[in-house]
Protein backbone atom coordinates (compact mmCIF):
# COMPACT_ATOMS: atom_id res chain seq x y z
CA UNK A 1 0.00 0.00 0.00
CA UNK A 2 1.33 3.56 -0.26
CA UNK A 3 2.75 5.36 2.75
CA UNK A 4 0.66 7.38 4.98
CA UNK A 5 1.33 10.86 3.37
CA UNK A 6 -0.76 9.49 0.29
CA UNK A 7 -2.65 6.69 1.36
CA UNK A 8 -5.12 5.89 -1.26
CA UNK A 9 -8.59 6.02 -0.20
CA UNK A 10 -11.89 5.51 -2.21
CA UNK A 11 -13.85 9.03 -3.12
CA UNK A 12 -16.77 9.51 -4.64
CA UNK A 13 -17.60 8.74 -8.22
CA UNK A 14 -14.68 6.27 -7.99
CA UNK A 15 -14.92 2.94 -10.38
CA UNK A 16 -13.01 0.68 -12.21
CA UNK A 17 -14.54 1.51 -15.64
CA UNK A 18 -18.02 0.53 -17.47
CA UNK A 19 -19.10 -2.44 -18.16
CA UNK A 20 -20.60 -1.58 -21.24
CA UNK A 21 -17.00 -1.90 -23.69
CA UNK A 22 -18.40 1.30 -25.82
CA UNK A 23 -18.43 3.44 -22.93
CA UNK A 24 -14.98 2.06 -21.43
CA UNK A 25 -12.59 4.03 -23.59
CA UNK A 26 -10.24 4.84 -21.07
CA UNK A 27 -9.63 2.03 -18.90
CA UNK A 28 -9.97 -0.63 -22.74
CA UNK A 29 -7.12 1.51 -23.59
CA UNK A 30 -4.82 1.33 -20.31
CA UNK A 31 -5.79 -1.78 -19.37
CA UNK A 32 -6.75 -4.39 -21.85
CA UNK A 33 -5.93 -7.77 -20.92
CA UNK A 34 -5.76 -10.08 -23.70
CA UNK A 35 -6.60 -13.92 -23.24
CA UNK A 36 -4.69 -14.80 -26.87
CA UNK A 37 -7.67 -14.24 -28.79
CA UNK A 38 -6.44 -10.65 -29.79
CA UNK A 39 -3.69 -12.83 -31.95
CA UNK A 40 -5.58 -15.29 -33.55
CA UNK A 41 -7.85 -11.74 -34.85
CA UNK A 42 -5.12 -10.16 -36.09
CA UNK A 43 -3.55 -13.38 -37.95
CA UNK A 44 -5.14 -12.79 -41.71
CA UNK A 45 -4.39 -16.80 -41.85
CA UNK A 46 -6.14 -18.25 -38.99
CA UNK A 47 -9.74 -18.88 -40.02
CA UNK A 48 -11.56 -17.87 -37.17
CA UNK A 49 -13.46 -14.28 -38.58
CA UNK A 50 -16.66 -14.78 -36.16
CA UNK A 51 -16.36 -14.09 -32.40
CA UNK A 52 -19.05 -15.38 -30.54
CA UNK A 53 -19.63 -14.89 -26.78
CA UNK A 54 -22.67 -13.38 -24.17
CA UNK A 55 -23.21 -10.19 -23.40
CA UNK A 56 -20.29 -8.71 -21.26
CA UNK A 57 -17.56 -11.56 -23.06
CA UNK A 58 -15.14 -8.82 -24.23
CA UNK A 59 -16.43 -8.99 -27.91
CA UNK A 60 -16.81 -4.94 -28.52
CA UNK A 61 -13.73 -4.76 -26.63
CA UNK A 62 -11.54 -7.17 -28.95
CA UNK A 63 -12.54 -5.42 -31.99
CA UNK A 64 -11.77 -1.76 -30.11
CA UNK A 65 -8.24 -2.88 -29.64
CA UNK A 66 -7.99 -3.48 -32.91
CA UNK A 67 -9.09 -0.60 -33.95
CA UNK A 68 -6.85 0.90 -31.52
CA UNK A 69 -4.01 -1.02 -32.98
CA UNK A 70 -4.25 -1.40 -36.21
CA UNK A 71 -3.73 1.57 -39.48
CA UNK A 72 -6.36 0.10 -42.06
CA UNK A 73 -9.66 -0.83 -40.50
CA UNK A 74 -13.15 -0.60 -41.40
CA UNK A 75 -15.97 -0.46 -39.11
CA UNK A 76 -19.59 -0.95 -40.13
CA UNK A 77 -22.35 -0.97 -37.99
CA UNK A 78 -25.42 -2.62 -39.24
CA UNK A 79 -28.10 -0.52 -37.98
CA UNK A 80 -26.52 2.08 -40.37
CA UNK A 81 -27.02 -0.09 -43.67
CA UNK A 82 -31.16 0.97 -43.65
CA UNK A 83 -31.71 -2.92 -44.79
CA UNK A 84 -35.20 -2.28 -43.43
CA UNK A 85 -35.64 -1.06 -46.87
CA UNK A 86 -35.12 -4.74 -48.20
CA UNK A 87 -37.69 -6.36 -45.42
CA UNK A 88 -40.55 -3.62 -46.62
CA UNK A 89 -39.94 -4.20 -50.23
CA UNK A 90 -42.93 -5.42 -51.47
CA UNK A 91 -41.52 -7.32 -54.13
CA UNK A 92 -39.05 -9.00 -51.93
CA UNK A 93 -41.56 -9.46 -49.22
CA UNK A 94 -43.97 -11.51 -52.17
CA UNK A 95 -40.93 -13.45 -53.37
CA UNK A 96 -40.12 -14.36 -49.35
CA UNK A 97 -43.38 -15.17 -48.71
CA UNK A 98 -43.98 -18.11 -51.52
CA UNK A 99 -40.80 -19.72 -50.29
CA UNK A 100 -38.23 -18.72 -52.88
CA UNK A 101 -34.76 -18.94 -51.42
CA UNK A 102 -32.92 -15.13 -51.38
CA UNK A 103 -29.72 -16.26 -49.96
CA UNK A 104 -28.11 -15.82 -53.17
CA UNK A 105 -29.36 -11.93 -52.88
CA UNK A 106 -28.58 -11.31 -49.74
CA UNK A 107 -25.15 -12.86 -50.08
CA UNK A 108 -24.92 -10.69 -53.25
CA UNK A 109 -25.76 -7.56 -51.33
CA UNK A 110 -23.26 -8.39 -48.38
CA UNK A 111 -20.56 -8.57 -51.16
CA UNK A 112 -22.02 -5.88 -52.59
CA UNK A 113 -21.47 -3.92 -49.61
CA UNK A 114 -18.10 -5.06 -48.29
CA UNK A 115 -16.05 -5.02 -51.59
CA UNK A 116 -17.33 -1.01 -52.05
CA UNK A 117 -16.47 -0.22 -48.70
CA UNK A 118 -13.13 -2.14 -49.32
CA UNK A 119 -12.37 -0.48 -52.13
CA UNK A 120 -12.90 3.10 -50.98
CA UNK A 121 -11.05 2.64 -48.04
CA UNK A 122 -7.93 1.22 -50.38
CA UNK A 123 -8.65 4.28 -52.98
CA UNK A 124 -9.56 6.71 -50.47
CA UNK A 125 -13.14 7.35 -51.91
CA UNK A 126 -14.57 9.84 -50.55
CA UNK A 127 -16.23 12.33 -52.95
CA UNK A 128 -17.09 12.74 -56.59
CA UNK A 129 -13.31 13.95 -57.52
CA UNK A 130 -11.67 10.80 -55.53
CA UNK A 131 -14.08 8.23 -57.48
CA UNK A 132 -12.49 9.70 -60.49
CA UNK A 133 -8.97 8.93 -59.51
CA UNK A 134 -10.38 5.70 -58.64
CA UNK A 135 -11.49 4.97 -62.08
CA UNK A 136 -8.11 5.60 -63.59
CA UNK A 137 -6.46 3.49 -61.37
CA UNK A 138 -8.33 0.79 -61.60
CA UNK A 139 -8.41 1.07 -65.62
CA UNK A 140 -4.75 0.55 -64.42
CA UNK A 141 -4.86 -2.21 -61.96
CA UNK A 142 -7.26 -4.37 -63.97
CA UNK A 143 -7.22 -4.40 -67.71
CA UNK A 144 -8.90 -7.13 -69.20
CA UNK A 145 -6.58 -10.32 -69.41
CA UNK A 146 -8.93 -13.48 -69.56
CA UNK A 147 -12.56 -14.21 -69.52
CA UNK A 148 -12.52 -15.09 -66.40
CA UNK A 149 -11.90 -12.21 -64.84
CA UNK A 150 -13.70 -10.28 -67.32
CA UNK A 151 -17.31 -9.81 -65.48
CA UNK A 152 -15.81 -8.81 -62.04
CA UNK A 153 -14.01 -6.00 -63.69
CA UNK A 154 -16.99 -4.86 -65.49
CA UNK A 155 -18.80 -4.70 -62.06
CA UNK A 156 -16.19 -2.58 -60.92
CA UNK A 157 -16.07 -0.15 -63.50
CA UNK A 158 -19.98 -0.28 -63.58
CA UNK A 159 -20.47 0.69 -59.88
CA UNK A 160 -17.55 2.64 -59.41
CA UNK A 161 -18.90 6.30 -60.36
CA UNK A 162 -20.91 5.23 -56.95
CA UNK A 163 -19.03 4.12 -54.38
CA UNK A 164 -18.78 7.24 -52.81
CA UNK A 165 -22.53 7.73 -52.48
CA UNK A 166 -24.05 6.45 -48.90
CA UNK A 167 -24.41 2.84 -48.39
CA UNK A 168 -28.08 3.22 -48.09
CA UNK A 169 -28.33 4.93 -51.69
CA UNK A 170 -26.22 1.64 -53.06
CA UNK A 171 -28.35 -0.71 -51.46
CA UNK A 172 -31.86 0.69 -52.67
CA UNK A 173 -30.29 0.74 -56.16
CA UNK A 174 -29.45 -2.92 -55.78
CA UNK A 175 -32.43 -4.34 -54.29
CA UNK A 176 -34.71 -1.65 -57.13
CA UNK A 177 -32.28 -3.44 -59.63
CA UNK A 178 -33.07 -7.36 -58.46
CA UNK A 179 -36.84 -6.08 -57.68
CA UNK A 180 -37.36 -5.03 -61.42
CA UNK A 181 -35.65 -8.64 -62.49
CA UNK A 182 -38.05 -10.45 -60.69
CA UNK A 183 -40.99 -8.32 -61.36
CA UNK A 184 -40.57 -8.44 -65.43
CA UNK A 185 -39.70 -12.08 -65.32
CA UNK A 186 -42.13 -13.03 -63.23
CA UNK A 187 -44.59 -10.93 -65.12
CA UNK A 188 -43.56 -13.04 -68.13
CA UNK A 189 -43.67 -16.21 -66.90
CA UNK A 190 -47.58 -16.44 -65.20
CA UNK A 191 -50.49 -15.26 -67.02
CA UNK A 192 -52.47 -12.31 -65.88
CA UNK A 193 -52.03 -9.70 -62.83
CA UNK A 194 -50.25 -10.84 -59.59
CA UNK A 195 -50.30 -8.82 -56.49
CA UNK A 196 -46.61 -8.37 -55.65
CA UNK A 197 -47.41 -8.15 -51.73
CA UNK A 198 -46.85 -11.21 -48.85
CA UNK A 199 -50.56 -10.66 -48.70
CA UNK A 200 -51.14 -11.22 -52.48
CA UNK A 201 -48.55 -14.19 -52.17
CA UNK A 202 -50.70 -16.01 -49.72
CA UNK A 203 -53.59 -15.65 -52.51
CA UNK A 204 -51.83 -17.48 -54.53
CA UNK A 205 -52.87 -21.76 -55.50
CA UNK A 206 -49.91 -24.39 -55.10
CA UNK A 207 -49.47 -24.80 -58.80
CA UNK A 208 -48.97 -20.41 -59.22
CA UNK A 209 -46.27 -21.01 -56.15
CA UNK A 210 -44.21 -23.63 -58.08
CA UNK A 211 -44.06 -21.60 -60.38
CA UNK A 212 -43.08 -18.50 -58.81
CA UNK A 213 -40.35 -20.15 -56.86
CA UNK A 214 -38.95 -21.47 -60.10
CA UNK A 215 -38.90 -18.28 -61.99
CA UNK A 216 -37.76 -16.39 -58.74
CA UNK A 217 -34.44 -18.75 -57.94
CA UNK A 218 -33.47 -18.71 -61.66
CA UNK A 219 -33.20 -14.98 -61.88
CA UNK A 220 -31.96 -14.54 -58.07
CA UNK A 221 -29.15 -17.40 -59.60
CA UNK A 222 -28.02 -15.30 -62.69
CA UNK A 223 -28.07 -12.34 -61.33
CA UNK A 224 -25.45 -14.12 -59.00
CA UNK A 225 -23.29 -15.83 -61.70
CA UNK A 226 -23.55 -12.59 -63.96
CA UNK A 227 -22.37 -9.60 -61.75
CA UNK A 228 -20.19 -10.88 -58.78
CA UNK A 229 -18.92 -14.35 -59.36
CA UNK A 230 -15.01 -13.96 -59.25
CA UNK A 231 -14.83 -10.52 -57.98
CA UNK A 232 -13.36 -11.76 -54.59
CA UNK A 233 -10.61 -13.42 -56.64
CA UNK A 234 -10.05 -10.14 -58.57
CA UNK A 235 -9.38 -8.55 -55.05
CA UNK A 236 -7.24 -11.10 -53.60
CA UNK A 237 -5.30 -12.10 -56.81
CA UNK A 238 -5.39 -8.01 -58.27
CA UNK A 239 -6.04 -5.40 -55.74
CA UNK A 240 -5.58 -6.25 -52.11
CA UNK A 241 -1.97 -8.05 -53.05
CA UNK A 242 0.73 -6.08 -50.11
CA UNK A 243 1.21 -8.38 -47.50
CA UNK A 244 2.43 -5.14 -45.42
CA UNK A 245 -1.42 -3.66 -46.00
CA UNK A 246 -3.48 -6.03 -44.11
CA UNK A 247 -7.29 -4.57 -43.64
CA UNK A 248 -9.65 -5.12 -41.48
CA UNK A 249 -13.37 -4.65 -41.70
CA UNK A 250 -14.90 -4.80 -38.77
CA UNK A 251 -18.85 -5.71 -38.20
CA UNK A 252 -19.98 -5.22 -35.07
CA UNK A 253 -24.23 -4.27 -33.66
CA UNK A 254 -25.57 -7.73 -35.28
CA UNK A 255 -27.00 -8.56 -31.75
CA UNK A 256 -29.19 -4.95 -31.79
CA UNK A 257 -32.01 -4.28 -33.84
CA UNK A 258 -30.49 -3.18 -37.03
CA UNK A 259 -33.18 -4.92 -39.27
CA UNK A 260 -36.91 -6.81 -39.49
CA UNK A 261 -36.78 -9.95 -37.88
CA UNK A 262 -38.41 -11.78 -40.91
CA UNK A 263 -35.11 -11.24 -42.62
CA UNK A 264 -32.30 -10.84 -40.10
CA UNK A 265 -31.58 -14.58 -39.31
CA UNK A 266 -31.28 -14.95 -43.24
CA UNK A 267 -28.97 -11.48 -43.53
CA UNK A 268 -26.63 -13.29 -40.52
CA UNK A 269 -26.17 -16.57 -42.50
CA UNK A 270 -25.67 -15.01 -45.87
CA UNK A 271 -23.12 -12.47 -43.76
CA UNK A 272 -21.01 -15.94 -42.59
CA UNK A 273 -21.39 -17.32 -45.86
CA UNK A 274 -19.91 -13.88 -47.43
CA UNK A 275 -17.39 -13.80 -45.14
CA UNK A 276 -15.83 -17.39 -45.51
CA UNK A 277 -15.86 -16.47 -49.21
CA UNK A 278 -13.08 -13.39 -48.58
CA UNK A 279 -10.42 -15.93 -46.44
CA UNK A 280 -9.06 -16.02 -50.00
CA UNK A 281 -7.87 -12.65 -49.81
CA UNK A 282 -5.40 -12.93 -47.74
CA UNK A 283 -4.25 -9.16 -46.63
CA UNK A 284 -8.37 -8.66 -45.55
CA UNK A 285 -9.63 -10.00 -42.76
CA UNK A 286 -13.24 -9.27 -42.28
CA UNK A 287 -14.59 -10.12 -38.29
CA UNK A 288 -17.89 -10.50 -36.77
CA UNK A 289 -19.17 -10.54 -33.67
CA UNK A 290 -22.50 -11.81 -31.99
CA UNK A 291 -23.70 -13.43 -29.25
CA UNK A 292 -24.36 -17.55 -28.54
CA UNK A 293 -28.11 -17.07 -28.55
CA UNK A 294 -28.03 -14.87 -32.34
CA UNK A 295 -25.87 -17.66 -33.71
CA UNK A 296 -27.91 -20.40 -32.46
CA UNK A 297 -30.88 -18.99 -33.87
CA UNK A 298 -29.71 -17.99 -36.95
CA UNK A 299 -27.96 -22.04 -37.68
CA UNK A 300 -31.23 -23.19 -36.57
CA UNK A 301 -33.83 -20.61 -38.44
CA UNK A 302 -32.10 -21.04 -41.89
CA UNK A 303 -30.71 -24.32 -42.23
CA UNK A 304 -31.09 -25.76 -45.08
CA UNK A 305 -31.00 -29.51 -46.65
CA UNK A 306 -27.53 -30.90 -46.78
CA UNK A 307 -26.06 -27.94 -44.03
CA UNK A 308 -22.89 -28.76 -42.63
CA UNK A 309 -22.53 -27.12 -39.18
CA UNK A 310 -19.03 -28.42 -38.69
CA UNK A 311 -17.85 -27.06 -42.22
CA UNK A 312 -18.81 -23.50 -40.30
CA UNK A 313 -17.31 -24.47 -36.50
CA UNK A 314 -13.48 -23.39 -37.80
CA UNK A 315 -14.74 -19.30 -38.06
CA UNK A 316 -15.62 -19.37 -34.50
CA UNK A 317 -13.86 -17.32 -31.83
CA UNK A 318 -15.66 -18.36 -28.67
CA UNK A 319 -14.52 -16.17 -25.85
CA UNK A 320 -13.67 -17.39 -22.49
CA UNK A 321 -12.75 -16.34 -19.23
CA UNK A 322 -11.34 -18.10 -16.23
CA UNK A 323 -10.02 -17.27 -12.79
CA UNK A 324 -6.63 -16.14 -13.75
CA UNK A 325 -7.75 -13.35 -16.31
CA UNK A 326 -10.44 -12.23 -14.45
CA UNK A 327 -7.91 -11.87 -11.72
CA UNK A 328 -5.56 -9.80 -14.18
CA UNK A 329 -8.77 -7.75 -15.22
CA UNK A 330 -9.42 -6.55 -11.40
CA UNK A 331 -5.35 -6.39 -11.25
CA UNK A 332 -4.73 -4.09 -13.93
CA UNK A 333 -7.83 -1.92 -13.13
CA UNK A 334 -7.81 -0.96 -9.60
CA UNK A 335 -3.77 0.09 -10.32
CA UNK A 336 -4.60 2.35 -12.85
CA UNK A 337 -7.56 3.43 -10.43
CA UNK A 338 -4.73 4.30 -8.19
CA UNK A 339 -2.26 5.20 -10.65
CA UNK A 340 -4.59 8.28 -11.70
CA UNK A 341 -4.08 10.00 -8.54
CA UNK A 342 -1.19 7.96 -6.86
CA UNK A 343 1.63 6.74 -8.40
CA UNK A 344 4.07 5.53 -6.06
CA UNK A 345 3.51 2.02 -5.54
CA UNK A 346 0.76 -0.10 -7.49
CA UNK A 347 -2.16 -1.82 -5.56
CA UNK A 348 -3.49 -4.59 -7.04
CA UNK A 349 -6.15 -7.04 -5.45
CA UNK A 350 -4.71 -8.35 -2.62
CA UNK A 351 -3.85 -4.43 -1.16
CA UNK A 352 -7.11 -3.55 -1.38
CA UNK A 353 -9.57 -6.90 -0.66
CA UNK A 354 -9.70 -8.98 2.23
CA UNK A 355 -8.17 -12.31 2.44
CA UNK A 356 -11.13 -14.42 2.42
CA UNK A 357 -15.12 -14.22 1.98
CA UNK A 358 -16.90 -16.81 4.11
CA UNK A 359 -13.90 -18.64 4.48
CA UNK A 360 -13.30 -18.59 0.49
CA UNK A 361 -10.33 -16.91 -1.34
CA UNK A 362 -11.88 -13.70 -2.47
CA UNK A 363 -10.67 -14.10 -6.00
CA UNK A 364 -12.41 -17.38 -5.69
CA UNK A 365 -16.05 -15.57 -4.07
CA UNK A 366 -16.17 -12.92 -6.39
CA UNK A 367 -15.66 -14.77 -9.50
CA UNK A 368 -17.98 -17.29 -8.24
CA UNK A 369 -20.78 -14.42 -8.29
CA UNK A 370 -19.97 -14.02 -12.14
CA UNK A 371 -20.70 -15.55 -15.53
CA UNK A 372 -16.77 -15.32 -15.97
CA UNK A 373 -17.11 -12.41 -18.14
CA UNK A 374 -15.35 -9.21 -17.88
CA UNK A 375 -18.73 -7.30 -17.53
CA UNK A 376 -19.87 -8.94 -14.32
CA UNK A 377 -16.16 -8.82 -12.25
CA UNK A 378 -16.09 -4.94 -13.48
CA UNK A 379 -19.87 -4.20 -12.09
CA UNK A 380 -19.15 -6.11 -8.99
CA UNK A 381 -15.89 -3.98 -8.30
CA UNK A 382 -17.67 -1.13 -8.68
CA UNK A 383 -20.31 -1.74 -6.60
CA UNK A 384 -17.88 -2.46 -3.41
CA UNK A 385 -16.36 0.40 -4.30
CA UNK A 386 -19.17 3.07 -4.33
CA UNK A 387 -19.68 1.40 -0.80
CA UNK A 388 -16.42 2.10 0.09
CA UNK A 389 -16.44 5.45 -0.37
CA UNK A 390 -13.55 7.55 2.56
CA UNK A 391 -11.94 4.01 3.20
CA UNK A 392 -8.71 2.78 1.69
CA UNK A 393 -9.76 -1.05 1.92
CA UNK A 394 -12.69 -3.08 0.68
CA UNK A 395 -14.04 -5.23 3.52
CA UNK A 396 -15.78 -8.60 3.24
CA UNK A 397 -18.66 -6.84 5.41
CA UNK A 398 -18.52 -4.15 2.53
CA UNK A 399 -18.59 -6.88 0.01
CA UNK A 400 -21.57 -8.59 0.97
CA UNK A 401 -23.22 -5.20 1.35
CA UNK A 402 -22.26 -4.48 -1.98
CA UNK A 403 -23.54 -7.72 -3.70
CA UNK A 404 -27.59 -7.33 -3.34
CA UNK A 405 -27.69 -3.99 -5.48
CA UNK A 406 -24.87 -6.52 -7.70
CA UNK A 407 -27.44 -9.13 -7.80
CA UNK A 408 -30.60 -6.93 -7.79
CA UNK A 409 -28.99 -5.55 -11.13
CA UNK A 410 -27.50 -8.38 -12.65
CA UNK A 411 -31.17 -9.92 -12.47
CA UNK A 412 -32.33 -7.10 -14.19
CA UNK A 413 -29.23 -7.20 -16.86
CA UNK A 414 -30.36 -10.60 -17.50
CA UNK A 415 -33.63 -10.22 -18.29
CA UNK A 416 -32.99 -7.30 -20.45
CA UNK A 417 -29.97 -9.79 -22.23
CA UNK A 418 -33.05 -12.51 -22.94
CA UNK A 419 -35.46 -9.84 -23.65
CA UNK A 420 -36.02 -11.13 -26.97
CA UNK A 421 -36.24 -14.67 -26.72
CA UNK A 422 -37.89 -15.32 -23.14
CA UNK A 423 -39.74 -11.71 -22.91
CA UNK A 424 -41.03 -13.56 -19.42
CA UNK A 425 -37.66 -14.23 -17.54
CA UNK A 426 -37.56 -11.67 -15.26
CA UNK A 427 -41.44 -12.76 -13.95
CA UNK A 428 -40.36 -16.31 -14.10
CA UNK A 429 -37.16 -16.07 -12.41
CA UNK A 430 -39.27 -14.93 -9.26
CA UNK A 431 -40.71 -18.71 -8.94
CA UNK A 432 -37.22 -19.48 -7.36
CA UNK A 433 -38.04 -16.84 -5.08
CA UNK A 434 -36.65 -17.79 -1.62
CA UNK A 435 -35.68 -21.73 -2.58
CA UNK A 436 -32.54 -23.35 -1.56
CA UNK A 437 -29.35 -22.55 -3.42
CA UNK A 438 -29.66 -25.84 -4.81
CA UNK A 439 -32.48 -28.54 -4.50
CA UNK A 440 -33.72 -31.90 -6.58
CA UNK A 441 -35.64 -31.78 -9.83
CA UNK A 442 -38.32 -33.82 -7.84
CA UNK A 443 -38.91 -30.98 -5.29
CA UNK A 444 -40.47 -29.13 -8.22
CA UNK A 445 -43.31 -31.27 -8.26
CA UNK A 446 -46.91 -30.69 -9.72
CA UNK A 447 -47.68 -28.94 -6.34
CA UNK A 448 -45.17 -26.91 -6.61
CA UNK A 449 -45.75 -25.73 -10.27
CA UNK A 450 -49.22 -25.68 -9.37
CA UNK A 451 -48.74 -22.46 -6.52
CA UNK A 452 -46.13 -20.92 -8.54
CA UNK A 453 -48.34 -20.90 -11.91
CA UNK A 454 -50.86 -19.55 -9.59
CA UNK A 455 -48.86 -16.71 -8.05
CA UNK A 456 -47.32 -16.38 -12.35
CA UNK A 457 -50.40 -16.00 -13.81
CA UNK A 458 -52.25 -13.71 -11.11
CA UNK A 459 -52.06 -10.59 -12.82
CA UNK A 460 -53.05 -11.43 -16.44
CA UNK A 461 -52.63 -7.73 -18.13
CA UNK A 462 -48.65 -8.56 -17.14
CA UNK A 463 -48.52 -12.19 -19.74
CA UNK A 464 -46.27 -11.76 -22.16
CA UNK A 465 -48.58 -13.33 -24.91
CA UNK A 466 -45.46 -14.72 -27.49
CA UNK A 467 -42.99 -16.01 -23.90
CA UNK A 468 -42.27 -19.39 -24.60
CA UNK A 469 -42.25 -19.70 -20.70
CA UNK A 470 -45.77 -18.13 -20.87
CA UNK A 471 -47.05 -20.68 -23.43
CA UNK A 472 -44.90 -23.38 -21.76
CA UNK A 473 -46.96 -22.64 -18.08
CA UNK A 474 -50.01 -22.14 -20.20
CA UNK A 475 -50.69 -25.19 -21.45
CA UNK A 476 -49.57 -26.65 -17.52
CA UNK A 477 -52.05 -24.30 -15.96
CA UNK A 478 -54.23 -25.58 -18.43
CA UNK A 479 -53.49 -29.51 -17.87
CA UNK A 480 -53.17 -29.84 -21.77
CA UNK A 481 -49.48 -30.83 -21.53
CA UNK A 482 -47.53 -33.73 -20.33
CA UNK A 483 -46.06 -32.68 -17.12
CA UNK A 484 -42.63 -34.17 -16.72
CA UNK A 485 -41.86 -32.82 -20.38
CA UNK A 486 -43.16 -29.23 -19.43
CA UNK A 487 -40.86 -29.60 -16.12
CA UNK A 488 -37.89 -30.52 -18.16
CA UNK A 489 -38.37 -27.84 -20.76
CA UNK A 490 -38.55 -25.58 -18.02
CA UNK A 491 -35.53 -25.91 -16.29
CA UNK A 492 -33.49 -26.28 -19.58
CA UNK A 493 -34.34 -22.69 -20.77
CA UNK A 494 -33.28 -21.51 -17.51
CA UNK A 495 -30.38 -23.67 -18.06
CA UNK A 496 -29.55 -21.55 -21.25
CA UNK A 497 -30.24 -18.03 -19.96
CA UNK A 498 -27.51 -19.24 -16.98
CA UNK A 499 -30.00 -18.45 -14.05
CA UNK A 500 -29.55 -21.86 -13.25
CA UNK A 501 -27.32 -24.97 -13.19
CA UNK A 502 -27.69 -28.73 -13.39
CA UNK A 503 -26.45 -31.68 -12.07
CA UNK A 504 -27.45 -34.25 -14.09
CA UNK A 505 -27.32 -37.03 -11.94
CA UNK A 506 -25.82 -38.02 -8.52
CA UNK A 507 -21.85 -39.06 -9.63
CA UNK A 508 -21.90 -35.82 -12.16
CA UNK A 509 -20.60 -32.19 -11.71
CA UNK A 510 -23.08 -29.33 -12.22
CA UNK A 511 -22.98 -28.09 -15.66
CA UNK A 512 -23.42 -24.04 -16.72
CA UNK A 513 -24.07 -23.22 -19.93
CA UNK A 514 -21.10 -20.37 -20.18
CA UNK A 515 -18.58 -22.63 -19.01
CA UNK A 516 -19.89 -26.10 -20.67
CA UNK A 517 -22.36 -26.95 -23.37
CA UNK A 518 -24.89 -23.92 -23.72
CA UNK A 519 -28.19 -25.99 -24.00
CA UNK A 520 -28.62 -29.24 -22.66
CA UNK A 521 -30.54 -32.26 -24.76
CA UNK A 522 -34.33 -33.40 -23.00
CA UNK A 523 -32.18 -36.82 -21.93
CA UNK A 524 -29.70 -34.69 -20.00
CA UNK A 525 -32.06 -33.80 -17.50
CA UNK A 526 -33.64 -36.33 -15.48
CA UNK A 527 -35.54 -37.23 -12.15
CA UNK A 528 -32.92 -37.30 -10.12
CA UNK A 529 -31.01 -34.34 -11.55
CA UNK A 530 -30.14 -31.30 -9.12
CA UNK A 531 -30.75 -27.47 -9.96
CA UNK A 532 -28.15 -25.03 -8.62
CA UNK A 533 -29.46 -21.29 -8.42
CA UNK A 534 -26.25 -19.13 -10.03
CA UNK A 535 -24.90 -17.28 -6.94
CA UNK A 536 -25.03 -14.34 -8.49
CA UNK A 537 -29.30 -13.87 -8.39
CA UNK A 538 -29.16 -15.55 -4.68
CA UNK A 539 -29.61 -12.14 -3.21
CA UNK A 540 -31.81 -10.90 -5.85
CA UNK A 541 -34.27 -14.23 -5.52
CA UNK A 542 -33.64 -14.36 -1.36
CA UNK A 543 -32.43 -17.82 -1.86
CA UNK A 544 -31.02 -19.57 1.45
CA UNK A 545 -27.91 -21.67 1.63
CA UNK A 546 -28.62 -25.66 1.78
CA UNK A 547 -27.10 -27.60 4.39
CA UNK A 548 -23.89 -29.24 3.24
Amino acid sequence: MPTSEDQFIFARHDDVGSAAAEEDTEFLKNCFVDTGDLQVLLNADNPKRVIVGRTGAGKSALLNEISNRCENVIEISPSSLSLNYIANNNVISFFEEVGVNLSVFYGLLWRHILVVELLKAKFNITNENAQKDYTRNIRKILYKRNRFKEMAVEYLEQWGNKFWLTTEERIRELTSKIEQNLESSLKGGIPGTVDLTAKGARRLTEEQKTEVIQIGQKVVSDIQIRELENIISVLGEEIFTDPQQKYFLIVDGLDEEWVDERIKYKLVKSLIDTIRRFKNVRTVKILIAMRHDLLDKTIHSTMEQGFQQEKYESLYLRLNWDKKTLREIIDKRIAYLVSRRYTTKEVGLEDIFPENVDKVPTIEYLVAHTFNRPRDIIAFLNECISNAVGSPRITAHLIKQSEEQYSYKRLQSLAFEWQIVYPGLLRVSQMLFGMRDHFELSKADESWFEEKCADFFGESEKREQHDPFTLLLDGLYQGSSNFNSVRNTFFRNLYQTGLIGIKPGPTASVQWCYIGSPSLAPGQVRANSSIYIHPMFHRALGVTRAAT
